[in-house]
């Protein structure tokens, strides 16, 4: 998988964390954080191309040993964020949102950390049907772009925008194939697309 999509282990590479950057105006020393950072991919871009002072978590011890530069990385649950409020200009959440055990509470969080005005960046892969919270793939776990709206509106944060980016998803899948990954194809297409949703919290929040 990494030897055809590279560090970001996600369809699109950088072009879509690129086209968020660039829609929610990101500007140098924002905060931003990366939910689910991986190798610090998204971090090293954001903080290369756009000057922003990126955090990220992580939950795989794993993954933090593999790379090299673990600045600003914490090990921590994408639903459990360890941080103050209203701290982030911005909060990524790239292909991992639909890993994460408890959804809601990865909402709460992301709207507790966000700065009043801050933005959530969440792109992956969705599903006509439901998927099965067992799985250990998020293949497996997708489920309908309905429900992840309605979970996000739901936390008090307004959707700006949601793209479909599944020629993306099947781009890779056809690279996993042509490649002889086991199961690239059949994984990656079919029921699944790839989408980007941008939201934001809002400067005032309603005390009740």
């Amino acid at each position: 998988m990494r030897a055809v999509a590279g560090n970001t282990l996600r369809p699109g590479g950088f072009s879509i964390t690129d086209r968020a950057a660039e829609f929610i105006g990101m500007l140098p020393g924002w905060r931003v954080l990366d939910v689910g950072c991986g190798l610090g991919a998204t971090m090293h871009r954001l903080r290369a191309r756009f000057g922003a002072r990126t955090y990220g978590v992580e939950l795989s011890a794993s993954q933090l040993a593999q790379t090299g530069d673990t600045a600003g990385m914490v090990m921590a649950a994408g639903d459990r964020l360890p941080f103050r409020a209203d701290l982030f200009h911005a909060l990524f959440c790239e292909c991992v949102f639909s890993l994460l055990d408890d959804r809601r509470s990865a909402l709460r969080h992301t709207h507790r950390v966000l700065r009043p005005g801050g933005f959530l960046v969440l792109s992956d892969l969705c599903a006509e049907d439901a998927g099965t919270p067992e799985a250990d793939s998020c293949a497996g776990r997708a489920g309908p772009l309905s429900d992840t709206r309605r979970l996000v509106a739901q936390c008090g944060l307004d959707i700006l925008l949601v793209e479909d980016h599944s020629p993306r998803l099947r781009e890779l899948a056809a690279q996993l194939a042509f490649a002889g990954e086991s199961g690239g194809g059949g994984s990656c297409g079919g029921r699944l697309g790839y989408f980007l949703m941008i939201a934001r919290k809002p400067e005032v929040t309603n005390a009740g």
